[in-house]
């Protein structure tokens, strides 16, 4: 019986499909990898807790995107996502999707071996003007030239966004989102809406012939009811006190000029504040902080572009236990990462992060290591034989975190993961050699080369553990080769 109605839904999906199909044309667009890694001491540690010194895994995702194209005007967007599932771990199942929504705590987290939602919404300009509207689940994303995405919103939230051109030069952009809500299914266990969490945003895009600039601004509110889970860039700020609730504050801009051609000049810069709502004692800070990058290409070459770069990130200042000196985040940042570096998560593979010793995610983008600084040069797109093309990387990185943070004892708890968080005393070089072979248009097979030496500070992390302080504690290699397949349609 159970089997059967799983045929009867599929039918009736398809039998719709096949209704919209007469009033709308249907293109499917998508990307689908299978791949394979060989990784060692990923946690920078030698005891094999979390990540073992050794291991390989296969994994696998199906990421399909349909757009029901009425005209010009009006679209609907359909994007799913059938896994990541490791080989071996059991059946692609239709299962929970981003949040384990039977219950009023879910976090805002995408779910594993799953067929999810990534995207569903509707696409469509105001009759008889440039005003677009876009109404639905969807990617939102704050303005970021370096980085290949925001490092404080990049994700898929419920949201509306309007963006109109203003002049032929500057536009706008405006919209509301909701990451998160501990509600579901119309409950208000939490109240009505001191579970949520609520953002509006606003960008002002200006163009010019060699030349654009991006300021944005956003604000967020969180209700009394969130939990800190769900108040995500609060979570790693101590103390946090139930029923609280918290606002935050946004504000940066993004800049790219090819003016100076063949140079091409990128740079962002992006602050953050949160704090407490209610908070009358002023006994908990809240988080403030921010980030800045710039970048210059040299595009005067047929057969790579070389490129320069360097990220600062404002970190923690000594043992007070009362506020964040990092930038918070909003959402779960997915796309920031530095020329696809290991530590700064590799995107061209499924696995970008991974759970490490105290917290934190190894390779999690910016949120992560929040609080650091690295420099480094890359050689992007090296085409030397027909259908190969290489990225390589050389980076150092070193925490702008005061070691004297880990000192206290909740903030060991709450924040400094082991190979992850990075004090002044904490540093790492890193090497990638990053392949691709283009096997038919579309189809390119991937092998990714990773090699970091990392050296961090045994008398203070010993403070936060003992077994941080002894041999186990490798301080010096760990490395990642990746190989996999990518069909992108």
């Amino acid at each position: 019986m159970k089997k059967m109605s799983v045929f009867a839904t599929l039918a009736l999906l398809v039998l719709g499909l096949a209704g919209v199909a007469q009033a709308a044309e249907i293109k499917a667009t998508g990307k689908w990898q299978i791949e394979s890694q060989w990784n060692n001491d990923l946690d920078f540690f030698n005891d094999g807790a979390n990540n073992s010194p050794k291991s390989f895994h296969i994994e696998q995702r199906m990421r399909t995107k349909f757009e029901f194209i009425a005209s010009e005007n009006l679209k609907g967007v359909l994007d799913t996502q059938i896994g990541s599932q490791a080989w071996g771990a059991g059946m692609y199942s239709v299962g929970s999707g981003r949040t384990p929504n039977t219950t009023a705590t879910g976090a805002n987290g995408a779910g594993n071996g799953n067929i999810m939602l990534r995207q569903g919404y509707i696409d469509f300009k105001w009759p008889g003007t440039k005003v677009n509207f876009k109404a639905g689940f969807q990617t939102v994303s704050l303005p970021a030239a370096f980085g290949g995405g925001s490092p404080i919103l990049d994700d898929q939230v419920g949201a509306v966004v309007v963006s109109t051109p203003i002049t032929d030069n500057v536009s706008l952009l405006a919209g509301y989102a909701r990451p998160s809500d501990v509600n579901t299914f119309g409950s208000t266990s939490n109240g009505v809406s001191a579970g949520s969490i609520d953002v509006v945003f606003a960008a002002a895009p200006i163009s010019f012939t060699g030349f654009n600039i991006a300021p944005y601004a956003a604000f967020m509110y969180g209700g009394s009811g969130s939990t800190a889970a769900n108040l995500v860039g609060l979570n790693s700020v101590n103390s946090v006190t139930a029923g609280t609730g918290a606002r935050g504050y946004w504000g940066g801009a993004a800049f790219t000029m090819t003016a100076l051609d063949p140079f091409k000049v990128m740079a962002d810069f992006h602050y953050g504040k949160v704090t407490y709502n209610n908070n009358i004692k002023n006994t908990e800070g809240g988080r403030s902080g921010w980030m800045a990058d710039l970048a210059v290409d040299y595009t005067g070459l047929s057969m790579m572009t070389p490129e320069v770069f360097f990220v600062y990130s404002s970190g923690e200042d000594g043992q007070n236990k009362d506020s964040s000196s990092r930038m918070p985040t909003l959402g779960n940042p997915q796309s920031w990462n530095v020329n696809n570096s290991l530590f700064f998560a590799d995107r061209n593979f499924i696995s970008g992060t991974s759970t490490v010793s105290t917290g934190g995610s190894y390779g999690g983008g910016a949120r992560g290591p929040m609080g650091f600084w690295t420099a480094g040069v890359s050689l992007k797109d090296i085409k030397v034989f027909d259908k190969f093309s290489h990225t390589f990387n050389l980076l150092y990185a070193r925490g702008t975190n005061d070691p004297n943070y880990l000192l206290n004892a909740s903030n060991q708890i709450a924040t400094a993961g082991y190979g992850v968080f990075m004090t002044t005393e904490d540093s790492l070089w890193e090497v990638d050699l990053n392949n691709k072979y283009n096997i038919y248009e579309g189809l390119d097979l991937l092998l990714d080369l990773s090699y970091i030496n990392a050296d961090f500070n045994k008398t203070y992390w010993s403070k936060v553990n003992a077994k941080y302080g002894t041999d186990q504690a490798t301080n010096d290699s760990a490395y990642r080769v990746a190989l996999g397949l990518s069909y992108a349609f």
